[in-house]
């Protein structure tokens, strides 16, 4: 048969090349290009303590992309870990916005066992960097996983303040957490500052006149940076029914900003 197009052919093969080479390389870049995330737990609390490290030290500038803001969108000020007051340092690990669609637990003798949603923001206060005890802002917001879908049907917020101090005959630092909450209590929490955790133990709580009298004695709430990307939340109570110790709710956040 007489090839009545001689150079089809060979135009084909080098279209068919081209083509190889470009999915290659842009294969091969996509496979190199570094994604704009953290890959180190401790990347808040150094650029924190020493923002000048995303660019002189290396374990800092190559695990702490998003936090150094080397790549992606400006960080929105309050979650901004550089602008940190020198006090609250330590615990820059917890500013972020920590979601979890469905995975929160709830389970106590005196209630059915049930399944929530939860989104917490911890934030850093406007006027943190001027006050003589610098603040985060802490809502938390959960909501019922089984309703039709549409706006999040409430079951319970709290909204406070996060505070730290440093106690100099004991050598040790303290992280209180104040609360209001939906159900008409307000609580003060203190716990004693660790590496990525903290747990806070109830000092008071009150209530509006109106609400009912609480039946908590004891209380723990616990907060555990897992990785760079998941908190773990924990709240352990004992109530005047059960008198010993139970955990109440259980969940692990995803960190969804930024």
């Amino acid at each position: 048969m007489i090839n009545r197009f001689p150079w089809s052919s060979s135009v084909y093969f080098c279209h068919l090349l081209i083509i190889s080479i470009v999915i290659f390389h842009t294969s091969s870049d996509a496979k190199i290009a570094p994604k704009c995330r953290d890959t180190d737990m401790n990347c808040a609390v150094w650029v924190a303590s020493n923002s000048s490290d995303c660019e002189n030290v290396e374990l800092v500038s190559s695990h702490c992309l998003r936090t150094c803001q080397s790549c992606g969108e400006p960080i929105d000020p309050k979650y901004d870990v550089k602008l940190l007051p020198p006090k609250l340092k330590s615990i820059a690990w917890m500013v972020g916005r920590w979601r979890s669609e469905f995975g929160g637990k709830a389970f106590f003798p005196t209630i059915p066992k049930f399944t929530y949603g939860e989104q917490v923001d911890i934030t850093i206060a406007d006027n943190a960097e001027d006050a003589r005890t610098p603040l985060l802002n802490y809502t938390a917001f959960a909501w019922d996983i089984n309703m039709p879908d549409g706006d999040p049907t409430e079951i319970h917020s709290e909204n406070g303040y996060i505070a730290i101090d440093y106690d100099k005959e004991q050598e040790k630092e303290y992280v209180s957490l104040n609360t209001a909450m939906s159900n008409g209590f307000m609580t003060i929490e203190e716990g004693e500052s660790g590496p990525n955790q903290v747990k806070f133990r109830l000092q008071r709580i009150g209530r509006i006149s109106f609400s009912h009298d609480s039946a908590v004695r004891i209380m723990f709430r616990e907060w555990t940076l897992l990785d760079e990307n998941r908190l773990e939340a924990r709240l352990l109570m004992t109530t005047t029914i059960t008198r010993r110790l139970m955990e109440h709710t259980a969940v692990i956040y995803k960190k969804i900003y930024p």
